[in-house]
């Protein structure tokens, strides 16, 4: 009687590159997915800053487009400034005075002194032009023009933005 290999199944070696194999493949797989959660979290930061920007633009076009008085000469009168300058005040459409100004330290935009942009948020420069607010009797709607230039995220996800709108006064209905 000759005796059958019934005994069927992997040789020590066959199981050791098998393991090897699947421990290199689980390798790659799990720093594929954790590359993954890094890049969304980046992008998740990125748009969440975007979003802060955005809602800080909006909030100062609302104010000045309802405000008056508009000086970016900070002297106290109604000014134009052509060229432009790094800080805007006007009153408000309930006569609150606001002052729109960029902090070269903090790299923030300030209302009143209060940072309202984000710390993700850099902001490099910031400037006001301003027409037909100089108190002359001329036929012109005053106008805003607000730039602004800066960078949202860090590292590897920083992107850079030149933003540039412009507001023209709105004469609040009192009636």
């Amino acid at each position: 009687m000759k005796l059958a290999n019934s005994q069927r199944g992997f040789t020590l070696i066959e199981m050791t590159v098998s393991l090897g194999l699947f421990t290199i493949i689980m390798f790659i797989a799990t720093s594929a997915f954790l590359s993954i959660v890094n890049t969304d979290r980046k992008a998740r930061s990125v748009r969440i800053a975007s979003d802060n920007l955005n809602i800080t633009l909006e909030d100062m076009s609302r104010r000045i487009k309802t405000g008056s008085g508009y000086d970016c000469g900070a002297i106290g009168a109604p000014t134009d400034c052509a060229s432009g300058l790094s800080s805007l005040t006007f009153d408000d459409q309930d006569g609150n005075q606001v002052t729109y100004s960029w902090d070269n330290i903090n790299f923030s935009i300030l209302r009143n002194g209060v940072p309202i942009t984000s710390p993700e948020i850099v902001i490099t420069g910031l400037k006001f032009v301003v027409s037909g607010s100089a108190p002359a009797p001329d036929a012109r709607q005053p106008m805003v023009a607000i730039v602004i230039d800066g960078s949202l995220g860090s590292g590897t996800t920083e992107s850079g933005f030149k933003i540039q709108t412009t507001v023209t006064q709105r004469e609040y209905d009192n009636q």
